[in-house]
């Protein structure tokens, strides 16, 4: 098992699952401690890891580190006990308060009260939890993390609001359209080129005017009328044309587009007056897709936006029907843009003699087709999509005197007052219709999404889930490869991390079973699969003349069990292994929270000529003082650090006069999860001897990585 198993495989990704695996997803957490003994932080710190969360954490002890603290960089969370030493937390909250700073602060207490909590939410804690109470803790701590993004996100986006409100009024102001804003019925903008079209030097004389006044007076109730249709239906964008009258008394036809916008951070009505041939373009784009004559793809997009919209306000709940042809690509390679152009034509057809007018069918790209059913029934929805199902795969179509049968997946979802956004909603059916076609080998047939939320096993099923894995032996080994970046090296590297496989040999992230195992005897028994098992592969590539070298790491549980050392001596002479091929890796936190033990494991470990790693290195707020008591040759930094190095422009100092440390103290520094060039230059620069990540590659079950031996 091993962390190895668990954090290795938290903190060096397991196997990718496309683009981008979310599973290798991991937030990056910044954490001041104050007034916690390093037990304390260790745990906060493990459960936080624990939910694919990477924490970095600094023990304060007085005002003036403090505020130095806060200058130094963003924190995320401040975690404090109500045993106030020389920095009080009432001076905590009132700094806080005068410097502005959103830093959510939880108070952590050894027995809770409603008094106590009370008084510490009074106080401005956001909350007050018990150390014992694990569960809440983790909750109570999550729920901060994600407010604070929350809030961090909206101002964010009302900054970039700003901005994009100045850069279109820069825009507006030089169009070769006209454009006037109106608030309510009445001009609040009218830009250059539409006081030229209507006879006006400036806009001073139309501020504040009602807009009706600038057409003739027979077309006046038609622009009353569109623009209460425009503000009723919640429509983003309308085409009307009507007669103007200038300044001067004379007429012109003025084509106006009128849609939704912002003006000096207040909602209006804008509209755009286009010439004729740009008009009549637009009024054609704006419905309908070409070859089909269905509604297009920006069309369903503004009717799926008020679709959501007019749910969320209740009492308008619908579905969404998505149609993917199956096997576009090969129908495509077969007969041709040309022939596919007629199986659309075909399939609308079809759409249009099977739905009814009143609701909207749409054509969003060549292999796809949107129905929105305005109904509020799933059920008949499903029954609908199933109809249109059967009658695309029952038609026949002649393409160059072949005749053609296609079939489709059909994925439905409900659009209600609980939906999300109209691309999500998309997402959500396109996926119901993706894993119809996985799982019945070509589709052609109908899903209902459903959010499906898994609970969490519990302990005792875990344990017997894993129990029965061991027994049966069904995991597998991957190895990612340790690639020298300043290092001159004697071998290959590759850690060694583990997968779980359920009853059907699927593989299953040690993430979702390792995190909630506390039992220590199950610990030891994964562990030693997991050495036993590497090091027999480690003897079968050094037969064929590989000189690998192994990381495997050692969980919390195994670190205290006895019987291991000698045990390891017994294998390793079995398997007539270099004992210096072998690194074992520690948990800075494991380490930290049971540095007696982990002192003694390093000095057996080392007595077997075998080789020590620290992982997660920098995370807790005692990890000098680990790297000063463990005779580590290896030492893994956090990925947290190296996470922050790719999403920033300059280089941390701070994790380089890190670096510098370890390097001038002798210890091989390995940086995890580098995943581009950028990050690469930065920990080039910064000395780093190691890398590892799938930017060179993700785990395998071979060693076969290309190490450019000569």
């Amino acid at each position: 098992m091993s962390d190895s198993t668990t954090s290795n495989a938290a903190d060096t990704q397991p196997e990718p699952q496309g683009p981008r695996d979310p599973r290798r997803l991991r937030k990056n957490v910044h954490i001041l401690f104050l007034g916690l003994a390093s037990s304390e932080t260790d745990h906060v710190i493990n459960l936080l890891r624990s939910a694919r969360i990477a924490p970095r954490g600094r023990q304060i002890e007085n005002e003036k580190d403090f505020l130095g603290a806060l200058s130094e960089r963003s924190w995320d969370l401040i975690v404090c006990s109500p045993n106030e030493g020389e920095l009080k937390n009432n001076r905590v909250l009132h700094h806080l308060l005068r410097l502005d700073k959103d830093i959510p602060v939880v108070q952590l207490m050894d027995e809770l009260d409603c008094a106590r909590m009370a008084k510490g939410l009074k106080d401005g804690m956001r909350a007050v939890v018990s150390k014992q109470d694990t569960e809440l803790l983790l909750l109570s701590l999550q729920q901060e993390l994600s407010s604070l993004e929350h809030r961090r996100d909206l101002r964010m986006a009302e900054a970039r609001l700003s901005d994009a409100e100045r850069r279109c009024q820069q825009l507006m102001d030089v169009s070769s359209n006209g454009i006037v804003c109106l608030d309510g019925e009445r001009i609040m903008y009218a830009n250059p080129c539409f006081c030229r079209l209507f006879g006006y030097s400036d806009e001073g004389p139309l501020l504040n005017q009602p807009f009706e006044r600038l057409m003739i007076a027979e077309d006046r109730e038609e622009l009353t009328e569109q623009l209460r249709a425009f503000k009723d239906a919640r429509r983003k964008d309308m085409l009307m044309q009507l007669s103007a009258e200038r300044a001067d008394g004379s007429n012109f036809v003025a084509n106006l587009e009128m849609q939704e916008a912002r003006y000096n951070d207040r909602p209006c009505v804008q509209l755009t007056i286009r010439p004729d041939r740009q008009f009549r373009e637009l009024q054609q784009a704006a419905q309908q897709e070409l070859v089909t004559g269905l509604y297009n793809r920006q069309f369903l997009e503004q009717s799926l936006e008020e679709s959501v919209q007019n749910a969320l306000n209740g009492g308008y709940d619908c579905n969404l029907l998505y149609i993917s042809i199956d096997q576009y690509s090969v129908i495509r390679s077969e007969i041709g843009f040309e022939g596919c152009d007629q199986v659309a034509r075909d399939i609308a057809d079809i759409l249009r003699q099977n739905v009814n007018q009143a609701h909207l069918i749409a054509r969003p790209s060549d292999d796809i087709f949107v129905v929105i059913f305005r109904d509020p029934s799933p059920d008949k929805s499903v029954r609908l999509a199933r109809k249109l199902c059967g009658a695309i795969a029952d038609n026949t179509t002649s393409v160059n005197s072949t005749l053609l049968h296609v079939t489709c997946s059909i994925g439905v979802t409900t659009i209600n007052d609980n939906s999300p956004r109209p691309d999500e909603v998309v997402a959500r059916a396109r996926m119901a219709s993706e894993s119809l076609r996985n799982r019945q080998s070509g589709g052609n047939g109908v899903k209902l999404y459903t959010v499906e939320t898994q609970a969490k096993p519990s302990d005792s099923k875990t344990v017997r889930m894993l129990r029965d894995a061991v027994k049966d032996q069904r995991f597998r080994l991957l190895f990612q490869p340790v690639v020298a970046l300043h290092q001159e090296t004697d071998a290959n590297h590759y850690e060694v991390l583990l997968r779980l496989l359920d009853p059907e040999n699927r593989e299953i992230s040690p993430n979702i079973f390792l995190a909630t195992v506390d039992h220590a005897d199950l610990s030891i028994t994964m562990d030693r699969w997991v050495i036993r098992e590497s090091l027999q592969q480690l003897r079968t590539e050094l037969e064929k003349g590989h000189r690998n070298r192994l990381f495997i790491t050692i969980t919390g549980g195994t670190l205290k069990d006895k019987d291991l050392v000698p045990w390891l001596s017994d294998v390793l002479r079995e398997f007539r292994l270099p004992a210096d091929r072998i690194v074992f890796q520690l948990s800075e936190t494991d380490i930290s929270s049971q540095l007696p033990t982990a002192i003694e494991f390093t000095r057996a470990i080392k007595e077997l000529h075998c080789r020590i790693c620290i992982k997660h290195f920098g995370t807790s707020t005692s990890y000098r003082e680990v790297a000063k008591a463990i005779a580590a040759d290896y030492i893994k930094i956090d990925g947290s650090y190296v996470q922050d190095l790719a999403n920033s422009n300059s280089l941390d100092k701070s994790f380089n006069r890190m670096v510098e440390q370890l390097n001038s103290n002798r210890r091989i520094t390995i940086a995890p999860l580098v995943e581009g060039t950028k990050v690469m230059s930065k920990l080039w620069k910064s000395g780093v001897n190691l890398i590892q990540g799938y930017y060179l590659q993700p785990p395998r079950e071979r060693m076969d990585y290309d190490f450019f031996e000569q």
